[in-house]
């Protein structure tokens, strides 16, 4: 039993003072020690608050990410996509790098994916280098080509053609070049495109209605409006006296023929032949209007002009391209002919001309039927394996194997 020091008598006053510095102390001692577990205690929930509105704040932000995340895949999902623009030539697929010839008596369609156009005339050569999400590039090898690009935000189109270039946004023009004159013409409907020539230093800027002619073998560049450069009776030089004769024939100038032709205004290549006379304009005019002259007159069935225009561009323009193909046209001309030897005559001349050449096939399909339809068929039997030797897939391949296998079945 513990006896209070306060109820002791015993105790003398030193020993109670002692006792109560003691119990004071020990009694202060409890009271700090409880003051400091409480604060370590208030401490912790303070931290422990703290940490959980962390990780609210963290919860909410990751909610937040993910949200935006799904939304940002949901409108990348919905946007249309950048993707690289198709084409059809002649609502066929492309030939294996993009190399294209148009048939002989018809153009080509060339139709991109976002509505753009290329007519691509006939007998003109040309190959689409590259396509893009924002346009192509085309390389007009010869001949004539109509383009008509649908307007885009950062579209961008090229066209080459011999040493030029043309760099197109959103327009309607025609392109032609003639690697065997070196002449460069380029018709500008709407829009607006630049050239650079080799010719001219800077790029020329044109605008809808001008067109523009350059010819490399003289050096010159001619910038004009539409309607002055088709213009008839200003392309011919009225004639001139001379000093001590009769007057000089009338220099030939280029009036864009070919353009016409292209655009299948063939009644008025013929009408400005007629109205200058057939005899003049076969002997005077230049390459490439004799040869538009040449065609133009095939369509329209004038066998004779064109036959004389097809022979005159052969004497006279004897080492061009066109000299060559003239023998296989006036070969389609005789075609018809009771007696296809005329026809034969030229298929052959073309034949040798030509060597490798890209109508070499046609020029055999043809000479194989001519044979067979005049009872020839042990030469038209020759002519067929050739024939399946160069082109097996060729337009005439199906009729050539029909010939040799029935050859073969003959007794």
């Amino acid at each position: 039993m513990s006896v209070d020091p306060a109820d002791d008598p015993t105790l003398d006053p030193t020993a109670q003072r002692v006792a109560d510095f003691v119990s004071a102390e020990v009694g202060q001692l409890a009271s700090t020690s409880s003051e400091k577990a409480f604060a370590r205690r208030l401490a912790r929930h303070r931290q422990t608050q703290r940490n959980r509105r962390r990780l609210t704040v963290g919860v909410a932000v990751a909610c937040a990410l993910v949200v935006v995340g799904l939304a940002g895949s949901r409108f990348r999902e919905r946007a249309p996509a950048a993707t690289v623009l198709s084409y059809r030539v002649d609502n066929q697929e492309p030939p294996s790098g993009g190399y294209l010839l148009a048939p002989q008596t018809e153009e080509s369609l060339l139709a991109f994916s976002d509505g753009s156009k290329v007519r691509m005339a006939a007998r003109a050569r040309g190959r689409v280098v590259e396509v893009s999400n924002r346009g192509a590039k085309f390389a007009l090898d010869a001949g004539q080509a109509s383009v008509d690009i649908v307007p885009r935000p950062r579209a961008q189109w090229i066209f080459d053609a011999g040493p030029f270039r043309v760099s197109v946004h959103g327009t309607s023009f025609t392109i032609a070049w003639n690697p065997v004159d070196a002449v460069f013409e380029v018709r500008l409907a709407s829009g607006a495109i630049s050239v650079a020539s080799p010719v001219a230093g800077p790029e020329i800027q044109m605008r809808a209605g001008q067109t523009l002619r350059v010819s490399l073998r003289d050096q010159s560049s001619t910038l004009g409006n539409l309607g002055s450069v088709r213009s008839v009776e200003s392309m011919i030089e009225p004639p001139r006296t001379a000093p001590n004769g009769p007057p000089e024939p009338p220099r030939w100038s280029h009036r864009g023929w070919m353009s016409a032709l292209s655009e299948n205004r063939t009644a008025d290549i013929l009408a400005d032949a007629d109205r200058r006379g057939p005899t003049f304009v076969i002997e005077r005019a230049d390459s490439e209007d004799l040869w538009a002259l040449a065609n133009a007159a095939r369509y329209a069935g004038r066998h004779a002009l064109a036959g004389q225009a097809l022979n005159a561009h052969r004497r006279r323009f004897p080492s061009s391209d066109r000299s060559r193909e003239a023998a296989f046209l006036l070969g389609r001309l005789h075609d018809a002919d009771p007696d296809p030897a005329e026809a034969l005559r030229w298929y052959d001349r073309y034949l040798v001309e030509a060597h490798d050449g890209v109508g070499v096939a046609d020029a055999l399909g043809r000479k194989m039927t001519l044979l067979e339809r005049s009872n020839r068929r042990a030469d038209a039997l020759a002519v067929a394996r050739e024939y399946l030797r160069r082109s097996p897939r060729g337009t005439y391949a199906n009729a050539a194997r029909a010939l040799v296998r029935s050859s073969i079945s003959d007794p």
